[in-house]
């Protein structure tokens, strides 16, 4: 009887090791940041996430970004439990400029964006730079399970206090596309 116990706490353990590689946390992190701060965050497979930040002063000043995310990697399986999680006082009173990407499971991607003139000559916005922060779409991977669980936390505690732009992306699961993008211009 006593080695059936065994043979359960040994099951049990297992299981808990292999969700924690689709567990992302913060906790209590980056409390009164000033300035510009970045941070990607991933747990799982074939994660991409982007913070870029473009500043530019000056007579004829611009800021331009280009990139592009592209996945083209084996479906994922959909089945996976997946947790991303902010807790506590994480990035509280804090000023500045925060982007913070986090994503647990597989085949997620995330942009952060930010771009600034100061310029004394006015300048125009196309289709072209509004565009720029789309992802690349996966291929139908087929039916598989979507059984596992997903869970996304953020404490009522976390971002208080902060101040200028703050940016989050969070997601737990497969498959997720997420884009912040702020483009200030001063003239």
């Amino acid at each position: 009887m006593k080695h059936s116990w065994l043979f359960l706490a040994v099951l049990s353990c297992s299981s808990a090791m292999a969700d924690s590689n689709n567990s992302a946390v913060i906790d209590n992190s980056g409390k009164q940041y000033s300035g510009v701060i970045s941070i990607n965050q991933a747990a799982g497979d074939q994660q991409q996430q982007i913070n870029t930040r473009a500043i530019a002063v000056g007579g004829n000043a611009t800021t331009s970004t280009s990139f592009t995310q592209k996945n083209d990697g084996p479906a994922a399986n959909r089945s996976l439990n997946a947790k991303a999680a902010i807790q506590g006082n994480s990035f509280s009173n804090g000023n500045g400029v925060l982007g913070v990407n986090q994503s647990a499971g597989a085949n997620n991607q995330m942009i952060n964006t930010v771009r600034i003139s100061v310029s004394a000559v006015p300048q125009g916005i196309d289709d072209s730079v509004l565009s720029q922060q789309n992802v690349a779409l996966l291929p139908d991977s087929g039916l598989t399970s979507s059984t596992g669980s997903r869970q996304v936390v953020t404490s009522d505690q976390a971002f208080t206090g902060s101040r200028g732009v703050v940016q989050v992306n969070q997601s737990a699961g497969v498959g997720n596309r997420m884009a912040n993008t702020l483009n200030l211009r001063i003239d």
